[in-house]
């Protein structure tokens, strides 16, 4: 791997902040997906998101599919003209095995997925194994759904390199112009007949600008890719200069029978494995109690009335822990139990540090993102971001710490 070193590149410090805003960014992360692969399109849940560009010059975008446990099995690049937006229904990539095809004058991307490796992404998708992997784990079993989450990054080139290779980070770029949002769709007229949306996470690069492979400075402690990052040849540890993601949360909840209203966490955790990880490190570390496990969590409901658990260093095991992608309803029991006060509602704060995922600094905590989902009589449906209660450079607060907001902190 080779790379350009420089204490400063000809970039913009605009809007430098380790705060998570609707702002165009250089990385965008889709949390979640789901698709049902085995049942026609007709009735078949998916999920579709779009990439817009928002500069006039041609962009492309590396899009890279990983399983739950966080491994990468799938990647394909968007070929963006100037103000141009592209839709991508996963659906159509992991059942028809297509994906949108865009040519443009440095390389043509799309077309058919050949159907060996087709294969492979739903077996790896769906039930966690791949061929190159034996009888070892890399995702949950899911049978017809095919469960993960998404990253989408600007880069120079249509390669097929993924994000855990040294090289990826010479083709990685810094410009911040994507944005996009996402839908899950279930057309099951008996099991849900719902849509829910929201937009993509936009994860920025800091400093704005340079060229691809070129080492600059950020004011970023640790950054979102740092533990694929390489460390030879003047690579840096926070080479990606993409923001950090925080670990606190306030998740609004919702729970009635009676009155049929349900409400669900999609949850995204950064994983413990880097680039050398072996096939079976996959399941062995990333959903391991102590490396997934949760700090802290507390249920206030409508009338303040608190219930939860404090993991101290002292806490039973095993740990409630997470892999790094899931969805759960607020009723599940890794959370506290709702009061006996009567009510239906209130707020859940989410502690998801681990301890430290961070690779070469292994102090810092975890990254993570949480989406609500509320539904009602199976009928409505709404997804939206759960409220960030520091940024992710804020230092996860200790087990038992007071309860609250921030303090953030910006460089």
């Amino acid at each position: 791997m080779l790379c350009a070193v420089a204490a400063d590149a000809a970039t913009t410090r605009n809007d430098d902040s380790c705060d998570i805003a609707m702002l165009p960014a250089a990385t965008l992360l889709l949390p979640y997906f789901v698709v049902d692969v085995g049942s026609p399109a007709a009735g078949a849940k998916t999920t579709i998101f779009t990439v817009i560009n928002t500069s006039r010059e041609p962009r492309i975008a590396r899009v890279t599919l990983w399983t739950d446990l966080a491994f990468p099995v799938l990647n394909f690049s968007l070929l963006l003209t100037g103000y141009d937006a592209q839709a991508v229904n996963l659906y159509d990539v992991l059942t028809r095995g297509t994906v949108p095809q865009t040519l443009s004058g440095e390389c043509e991307a799309g077309g058919p997925i050949p159907s060996n490796v087709l294969d492979e992404v739903r077996g790896a998708l769906t039930v966690g194994r791949v061929t190159n992997c034996g009888s070892g784990a890399i995702g949950f079993t899911h049978f017809v759904d095919a469960i993960g989450y998404a990253t989408i990054d600007v880069v120079k080139s249509c390669d097929a390199v993924f994000p855990t290779s040294e090289r990826y980070y010479d083709e990685l770029l810094y410009d911040n112009v994507l944005t996009g949002d996402y839908e899950i769709v279930d057309r099951n007229p008996i099991a849900g007949n719902l849509a829910a949306g929201s937009p993509l996470v936009h994860i920025r690069a800091i400093p704005d600008g340079g060229p691809a492979g070129l080492v600059t400075r950020t004011s970023l402690p640790y950054t979102f890719y740092d533990r694929y990052t390489p460390r030879t040849y003047g690579g840096s540890a926070t080479m990606d200069r993409r923001q950090p993601l925080p670990s606190v949360f306030a998740a609004r909840f919702i729970e009635s029978e009676a009155g049929g209203l349900d409400t669900s966490f999609q949850i995204w955790r950064e994983g413990v494995t880097n680039g050398s990880a072996s096939c079976r490190d996959y399941y062995d570390r990333n959903y391991h109690y102590l490396q997934m496990k949760l700090t802290e969590s507390e249920r206030f409901d409508e009338h303040e009335n608190p219930s939860g658990f404090r993991c101290r260093a002292l806490c039973p095991a095993p740990y409630p822990h997470l892999p790094p992608t899931s969805t759960v309803p607020s009723s599940y029991a890794l959370f506290p139990l709702l009061s006996v006060s009567g009510g239906i509602g209130g707020w859940i704060y989410l502690n998801l540090d681990n301890g430290g995922s961070g690779t070469y600094s292994s102090a810092r905590h975890s990254q993570n993102w949480v989406v609500v989902t509320m539904s009602a009589e199976g009928r409505y449906s709404t997804a939206y971001d759960a409220t960030a209660l520091a940024n992710g450079c804020t230092p996860a607060p200790a087990a038992g710490a007071t309860i609250g907001p921030g303090p953030n902190s910006t460089p």
